[in-house]
């Protein structure tokens, strides 16, 4: 049995069982016509998902996403903070590293290759992250990325 089949049986459960909380009136006899409708056949009396191939497994899925079901689970640790924004200066000097890269302005165009760059206006030091840059030193290398692409 493939792994992918094998992990498809186990999301056709933990479907079932959202399914069973979250929608009034679903029942194990909804599940099994719900398999039905998709090809699965009964072995000793019951309708059995391991009866689905991929492909059957997968509209089983899918009809379970009509109904609301999240394929994909959202995680978030307790105490742990919401993904913070970008600030805009920061964005903006990544963009213009991207765009120096593009044009073979800068032979390296990574991320340690910009925390080297932003070395020079930053006292000789080398941030960790550009968060820690203040906002005049960030915009003294959003002047130099600009001064730099308009170059020929």
């Amino acid at each position: 049995m493939s792994d992918l089949i094998k992990h498809y049986r186990q999301l056709v459960g933990i479907a079932k069982g959202w399914a069973a909380k979250s929608l009034t009136g679903w029942s194990d006899e909804c599940h099994r016509d719900l398999l039905q409708r998709h090809g699965a056949k009964n072995i000793d009396g019951r309708v059995s998902a391991s009866t689905l191939n991929l492909a059957q497994l997968g509209a089983v899925l899918d009809d379970y996403e009509r109904r609301g079901w999240a394929r994909t689970k959202q995680y978030q640790t307790k105490g742990a903070p919401a993904a913070k924004s970008v600030p805009a200066n920061i964005s903006l000097i990544v963009k213009l590293w991207g765009k120096l890269g593009t044009a073979g302005k800068v032979k390296n165009p990574t991320r340690p290759a910009l925390l080297e760059f932003c070395k020079k206006f930053n006292s000789g030091n080398v941030p960790v992250n550009l968060d820690v840059l203040d906002t005049k030193a960030r915009q003294a290398i959003i002047e130099a990325l600009k001064s730099w692409s308009g170059r020929a």
